[in-house]
């Protein structure tokens, strides 16, 4: 008897993980990793479960907490933001939250809708900039605004992205902005250089949007990293930035007090977000829109009293892009089409190639032991995660597609320039 009780709680708790939200960029703690079984590896037009056409463009991920879907657009013209709420059963949108804004320079792989919105039981948080604004807002499950919080300009080269984390009742951001004086090479002709933007990573009381504490940070380049969270000893957590100017830091979530800080160790421009393997950090910087460095740094801990670099590696490394960590393996896609297996522990290459014809820009997810990345163009190939490579599938999905998919109650949700495709789950 006690058997079959323990095979049945390991039973619910396979399920419960297959099902799991996916409440922030890249799901749970930003992993990637989904233990779904019920996505298939090739599919056609008739196994979608159902497609919404979306009242708008964008990059950002599609969140999920329930039975909700929650995603950002914007209007190419107006540059007005919506806040979509879709139900992930039929692919009926629920409600549009429209927000007006006005046009802006963004660069030409950005758009005014490529922030991630982060989402809990009670709702939705969403983020998009402007040059005047930097605007957070919340809204609730039946689409009426909570809060707003307007934190000032916001200073970029190409234009807005930061993405904010929902921690216990806490949201956090990232704020990092440009100095123009090294990014004048970038920046449309005739801009005036002018001051730095203020940079800095800010905690908001998640029920009223009032700070709850504030770092400063060195504005160099603006970048997009979404944090995400290490569990320490004696139930502390560490919410992990990425940024030009401070490198890699550690920053207690309670307090705001700077656990460590590792400066040098990303020097150029980040957008990849972190990610925890092992005892280990995982981030990568670069120029343009190619990584030249991927490091790996142990945080400290224990005897360990500084972060340390682990080892450092520099072929096929993505820019925007975040790796997948799973089995002691990591899993990187790149803008110019390669895809890589390397060693968590040492940084050796397993295996590297590269995809004819695909170029990414979305972060590949786990799913029950494949990689799905999805190209610039819209295809997603599925490959083996394992040590040695295989291609699986390439699956069309006839439209252009920059943002990462979700998992969760079983499907995969692709968002595309214009539609948002749910597949997968139980017949």
């Amino acid at each position: 008897m006690k058997r079959i009780a323990i095979v049945f709680w390991m039973l619910a708790f396979i399920s419960t993980a297959a099902l799991a939200d996916w409440p922030r960029f890249r799901g749970p703690n930003g992993s990637g990793i989904s233990n779904t079984t019920t996505v298939p590896t090739q599919w056609t037009d008739d196994d979608y479960n159902w497609t919404a056409n979306l009242p708008g463009e964008g990059h950002g991920s599609p969140v999920v907490v329930g039975n909700r879907i929650f995603l950002l657009c914007g209007d190419q013209y107006t540059a007005d933001r919506r806040v979509v709420c879709i139900d992930s059963a039929d692919g009926k949108i629920l409600w549009v939250k429209s927000f007006k804004s006005a046009p802006h320079y963004v660069h030409r792989d950005n758009n005014y809708a490529s922030s991630t919105p982060a989402a809990d039981v009670d709702g939705v948080v969403v983020s998009w900039t402007t040059p005047k604004t930097f605007l957070l807002v919340a809204v609730d499950n039946d689409g009426e605004e909570v809060w707003q919080r307007d934190l000032g300009e916001y200073k970029a080269s190409w234009g807005g992205a930061p993405s904010p984390i929902i921690v216990d009742d806490a949201v956090i951001i990232m704020n990092d902005q440009m100095n123009p004086k090294y990014q004048a090479a970038f920046l449309p002709e005739g801009t005036p250089i002018t001051a730095p933007g203020k940079s800095y990573a800010i905690a908001l009381e998640r029920a009223t949007g009032e700070t709850r504490w504030k770092v400063d940070r060195i504005s160099v380049v603006a970048g997009y990293a979404t944090p995400c969270i290490r569990e320490l000893a004696g139930g502390k957590k560490e919410v992990v930035f990425f940024g030009t100017g401070n490198g890699m830091t550690g920053v207690d979530v309670s307090t705001g007090q700077i656990n460590w800080e590792l400066k040098d160790a990303l020097t150029s421009r980040t957008v990849m977000s972190p990610v925890l393997a092992g005892d280990l950090i995982i981030g990568s910087t670069g120029q343009s829109l190619l990584g030249d460095k991927l490091v790996a740094v142990r945080p400290p801990s224990g005897q360990n009293a500084k972060p340390e670099v682990v080892f450092e590696i520099s072929k096929s490394i993505p820019l925007v892009p975040t790796v997948v960590h799973e089995d002691g393996l990591l899993f990187m896609t790149c803008e110019n089409g390669y895809v890589s297996c390397v060693s968590a522990a040492t940084g050796e290459y397993l295996w590297r190639e590269r995809i004819r014809g695909s170029k990414f820009f979305a972060s590949p997810v786990w799913i029950d032991g494949r990689l799905f990345c999805v190209d610039r163009r819209g295809d997603v190939i599925v490959l083996t995660a394992a040590g040695t490579f295989e291609q699986l599938a390439r699956n069309p999905l006839s439209d252009s597609s920059y943002a990462t998919p979700a998992v969760a109650n079983g499907a995969v949700y692709f968002r595309t320039a214009t539609q948002l495709i749910s597949i997968g789950g139980e017949e």
